[in-house]
């Protein structure tokens, strides 16, 4: 009981920091900003000089948004792991139970559908 316990308390924390580092807030801009630079280079009004322009800002902004986003999702697994992990050094648990039950498909389905929208 206490390894599932422990399990859900990653899974949900990792929701928490997702949304308390506001990592779903970058990935929805991720796609803005893809929709954008698609709409860019269909359109037939710019030259290619001013969409070699727009298309390296938005490269950038990318760029800064997927290393935003691998920095948090570290941060975000990370952190209420190493939680769990210390607590399972006290002996409460084995900290390899808790991921055993964290493992199977029913219980990350439910870690999914708890994620913030």
């Amino acid at each position: 009981m206490a390894a599932l316990v422990a399990a859900a308390f990653i899974v949900l924390g990792f929701a928490a920091a997702l949304s308390w580092l506001g990592l779903v807030q970058v990935a929805a801009n991720v796609s803005r900003v893809s929709q954008k630079s698609l709409a860019l280079l269909c359109d037939p009004m710019l030259d290619d000089r001013t969409k070699e322009v727009a298309m390296q800002v938005n490269s950038r902004a990318l760029f800064a948004a997927f290393l935003r986003l691998m920095m948090g999702l570290t941060i975000a697994l990370a952190l209420p792991t190493a939680l769990v992990s210390g607590v399972a050094q006290t002996g409460l648990f084995a900290f390899e139970d808790v991921i055993r039950t964290s493992l199977p498909w029913p219980f990350l389905l439910g870690g999914v559908v708890s994620l913030p929208s």
